[in-house]
């Protein structure tokens, strides 16, 4: 019987490849637009990748592992960052007027008070939070796409990539498999 046991070295190159791409041009976006390479969204961009081992139901370890997976990690402010917030009064000053996020019931409302995303990074900076909330929620904040237009540019061409790479990893593990149980039966 065959049994997968290969950990995806190919697969796991080609989302380590998508994974420096995305967060090396989600910070060059970032300074591009004013944010300092010490600014806490700079630095806590970061992209993961998951490969979590084969267990047992006793949770031995059984060989091989599951289909590595990739995932990115920002703070929550850096959303409304990178996919803008629509003000009450957005044509006022050029301000943003067609973000993800708003004030209105029709799109994704954003929460301003108590301990949100946007309280906590005011009282950071030692501004007053209320003052801070009043501001976004005339004139909104612009949308940037920091992250989503380095996220879409390649998706398509690293999605391929990473199937092929996978199904290459799976063609190598029968294959070492097959020659191994062809040695066993030739030596018994």
């Amino acid at each position: 019987m065959l049994k997968i046991t290969t950990t995806y070295p190919r697969a796991t190159k080609v989302l380590n490849e998508w994974r420096k791409y995305v967060v090396s041009q989600a910070r060059r976006n970032l300074s591009v637009n004013g944010t300092s390479k010490d600014g806490k969204l700079y630095t806590s961009l970061k992209g993961i990748i998951d490969k979590r081992m084969n267990r047992s139901l006793k949770g031995r370890f059984t060989g091989g592992s599951v289909l590595p997976s990739l995932r990115f990690e920002y703070p929550a402010y850096g959303e409304f960052l990178d996919q803008g917030v629509t003000g009450t009064n957005p044509d006022k000053d050029n301000h943003v007027s067609n973000g993800r996020y708003s004030f209105k019931k029709s799109k994704k409302s954003i929460k301003v008070k108590g301990n949100s995303a946007l309280a906590r990074w005011a009282e950071k900076r030692g501004l007053n939070k209320w003052a801070v909330a009043k501001s976004v929620h005339q004139r909104g904040i612009k949308r940037t796409l920091f992250f989503t237009k380095p996220f879409k540019a390649r998706y398509k061409t690293y999605v391929d990539m990473y199937n092929s790479a996978a199904a290459d990893d799976i063609a190598n593990n029968v294959a070492r498999q097959m020659k191994k149980q062809i040695k066993s039966n030739k030596t018994k």
